[in-house]
């Protein structure tokens, strides 16, 4: 283990909790996991290999994300390596009110490590046991000088956030509230029950939803009798069914809804 990470967990206290692994040998699979995190960009083994081998393992259960700063216990980026984490906001009230998901390959945290004190960008919750890689952002200059090709897969993760961050932005100035709800609606995976239908369940109180929309009970209870009435939806109490799919996809403007997890599997 790295003298940071054991100094760090010599200054916690006695009761704190310690998700700290030393990271494992690294392997073939975790390599290719992390070249798809830099996909469609194509560093060389070289310089992903040395972000294996600095890279921290971090294993969270189930529930609440609780570690307090992606700086810890350095300043590092965080990639997805096992489970399924659901991002999105926390409301005063301490309630979650989720985003998006995501699954092995996907980028938790990039931003946040890079300014002081460092925050977590969104808010967090783990729906199955995860495993993180934290990979120290030291290691990530390193490698620009291992692989020329680096810098550029470096910047374009970086870009891509930046573009997620104005697509939200831009979904909250220049959609209206039902074009909004049918994104969300969209976003949340339901199983299908046909070509061009499927079922939603309400796990959040209509509240929760509305802060997530940026609107209130009232707007949202609209919105959903607005797509109610144009044969968009169908409400079932907590249940909705789709009843046009491909509908709601022109109403939120995409075609198909952008932002999915490329994997959910909790393998």
């Amino acid at each position: 283990m790295h003298d940071t990470a054991r100094s760090h967990r010599a200054a916690l206290p006695r009761h704190a909790p310690r998700p700290w692994l030393a990271a494992a040998k690294p392997t073939a699979p975790d390599l290719e996991l992390l070249r798809r995190g830099f996909e469609p960009h194509l560093p060389g083994d070289t310089a992903l290999q040395h972000l294996l081998d600095a890279s921290r393992l971090v294993r969270c259960p189930a529930g609440a994300f609780t570690l307090d700063s992606p700086r810890r216990p350095e300043p590092s980026w965080w990639l997805l390596r096992q489970g399924v984490m659901a991002l999105g906001v926390r409301t005063p009230g301490g309630q979650f009110a989720d985003k998006r998901l995501i699954g092995p390959g996907d980028w938790l945290e990039t931003a946040g490590a890079m300014d002081c004190p460092g925050t977590w960008s969104e808010a967090a919750e783990c729906r199955t046991a995860v495993e993180l890689l934290a990979i120290p952002v030291s290691a990530l200059d390193e490698a620009c000088s291992l692989d020329r090709r680096f810098p550029r897969a470096y910047a374009g993760v970086l870009a891509q956030r930046v573009r997620d961050l104005q697509d939200s932005l831009r979904d909250m100035a220049g959609t209206d509230v039902a074009g909004r709800l049918a994104r969300w609606l969209l976003r949340q995976q339901p199983a299908s029950t046909g070509d061009n239908e499927a079922l939603v369940l309400l796990n959040e109180r209509k509240q929760v939803i509305a802060r997530h929309l940026g609107t209130t009970s009232e707007s949202l209870s609209r919105a959903l009798r607005r797509l109610s009435d144009d044969g968009l939806i169908e409400v079932r109490g907590y249940e909705l069914r789709l009843c046009d799919v491909e509908g709601l996809q022109r109403l939120a403007g995409s075609h198909p809804v952008a932002g999915l997890p490329r994997q959910v599997s909790a393998g």
